[in-house]
């Protein structure tokens, strides 16, 4: 797609318009920026399937380990990462890379997104009641 400029944008606006709309298409048709780890990491939809019920139902017994935990940064990532399966090497970058796409991916799950609805939580409250 070729994007020129304008000339005597004050006097055309639809040609103004006509080339934000072109920016934005090339925006939109721009891949999205890719990491190419060190070393083989687990695809994004294999952490993102369900865990087991056992796992699920620990979770609701225990307490995740929070950012208070006297633990040095470093000890604190593999940690995190090992509850979420996923790999971490000397340097942890792609480990975090990973662990903050994975976050990225529940955030904008249109299943997540319906769960943290208000209207969704009422009804689990009173199915639960």
């Amino acid at each position: 797609m070729q994007v020129s400029s304008v000339e005597c944008a004050e006097k055309n606006p639809r040609a103004i318009d006509s080339w934000i709309n072109n920016i934005s298409e090339l925006h939109r048709q721009k891949p999205p920026p890719s990491v190419h780890y060190a070393k083989n990491m687990p695809d994004i939809d294999v952490l993102m399937e369900e865990w087991p019920s056992e796992i699920e139902e620990l979770l609701s017994k225990i307490n995740l380990p929070s950012a208070d935990m006297d633990c040095d940064l470093k000890d604190y990532v593999d940690i995190i990462c090992n509850i979420m399966d996923i790999p971490t090497q000397t340097n942890r970058i792609h480990s975090l890379h990973l662990l903050f796409t994975l976050y990225s991916e529940f955030k904008n799950s249109q299943h997540f997104q319906k769960l943290n609805q208000p209207d969704n939580n009422e009804n689990v409250e009173n199915q639960n009641g």
